[in-house]
């Protein structure tokens, strides 16, 4: 079964050599003036995979744009076969008085748990004044959620939660985006914060990915939107901070900048020995934006490190804030987000237009 919210035919993209099978997943009709939390509404984003309980489950955001509002909903799905189909099995609303984005999923003992940010409805740069709150639902069977329980303090953007040796970690971000902190939680519920990852408030620094190596070694790589000049991500400097701590990572130096490159809505995954991240790519000069697959190189317990762009899926417009999984020991399937890729429009212009979610496998064995 196709996930598909109007009549309009299944799009599909050949897309490049280790991309296969790239077509639009849920389709977002264009109902400006639709019940979000009844409807798929026309913009689709931030969607998240995992794998759980023998199938894999999809998460993506619906409201009308990219304003916040509580006209908006998650929606869940699961796959028993590779992703080829999808059938819903959950809506789960905004608060009544907030925005509902961002989820990405994560298990405690034998339970699902989808971790989302709620904030406030007002207009807002840079995340000034919204009062984040992160929110989480669980679910054993996949099909009935709890209600949003908050998980964090007012304040603060849970990024990504990960899990490494019986602890929870996640990179909260500060509201104005001002910093990023570490918080971790022994039952994915309960946090508490503990080192600054990045500190300087002059670059912006927001959505940051962690990711632990094989020796327990984490990285903490850093979004950084700069100044007012360069928020748009479509002049002035491109920039990841790249950042590193040790177990019980009570301290974290950032020695490095990944230029040329801000990695927007990341998730960084390994396949085998090899670090990958899907991100947002910025066309800089043509306020356009893609969603690209990045390869980490280098030295991966410490530093310095590279980054490799693979290339760029589908995408134009609003897009990227993917989801990947495993289907075998060559492929992942992938999800993410795109508006219209014959319009291509600027960013700017494409937070307010409708968006579909996608999906594709990427096949490893061809990216050599």
């Amino acid at each position: 079964m196709a996930c598909s919210s109007s009549d309009k035919p299944a799009e599909s993209h050949s897309g490049p050599a280790w991309l296969s099978g790239a077509k639009v997943l849920v389709h977002g009709p264009d109902n400006a003036y639709a019940d979000c939390r009844k409807v798929i509404c026309r913009h689709n984003e931030n969607t998240d995979l995992t794998t759980w309980n023998g199938g894999i489950y999809l998460v993506h955001r619906t409201a009308i744009g990219q304003k916040l509002g509580p006209n908006s909903a998650l929606h869940v799905y699961r796959t028993d076969d590779a992703g080829k189909t999808f059938k819903e099995t959950a809506l789960i609303d905004a608060p009544s008085d907030r925005d509902i984005r961002d989820p990405s999923f994560y298990t405690v003992g034998g339970e699902l748990y989808i971790k989302a940010l709620t904030r406030l409805p007002v207009n807002s740069t840079r995340d000034s004044n919204v009062d984040t709150v992160a929110v989480a639902t669980h679910s054993s069977d996949g099909k009935a959620w709890s209600p949003l329980q908050d998980i964090g303090p007012h304040g603060w953007s849970f990024w990504r939660i990960k899990e490494h040796a019986g602890v929870y970690y996640n990179a909260a971000y500060e509201d104005g985006d001002k910093s990023v902190v570490l918080f971790s939680s022994k039952d994915g519920v309960t946090w508490t914060a503990g080192a600054t990852i990045y500190g300087v408030s002059q670059d912006t620094p927001l959505e940051t990915e962690l990711t632990f190596m094989p020796s327990g070694r984490l990285l903490a790589l850093v979004r950084m939107d700069g100044t007012d000049q360069e928020l748009l991500g479509d002049e002035g400097r491109l920039r990841t901070k790249v950042c590193w701590a040790t177990a019980p990572y009570s301290k974290f130096d950032c020695p490095q900048e990944l230029t040329g490159q801000r990695l927007d809505g990341p998730v960084s995954f390994f396949h085998g020995s090899r670090l990958f991240v899907v991100a947002r790519k910025h066309l800089t000069g043509t306020g356009k934006k893609r969603t690209a697959l990045f390869e980490i190189t280098g030295k991966l317990e410490g530093g310095p490190i590279d980054i490799k762009e693979w290339g760029e899926l589908p995408s134009a417009g609003d897009t990227s804030y993917a989801g990947v999984q495993p289907i075998d020991e060559n492929r992942e399937l992938v999800t993410w987000y795109s508006g219209d890729l014959e319009l291509d429009h600027a960013w700017l212009i494409a937070m307010f237009e409708p968006t579909d979610i996608w999906k594709g496998v990427i096949d490893f064995s061809k990216l050599r």
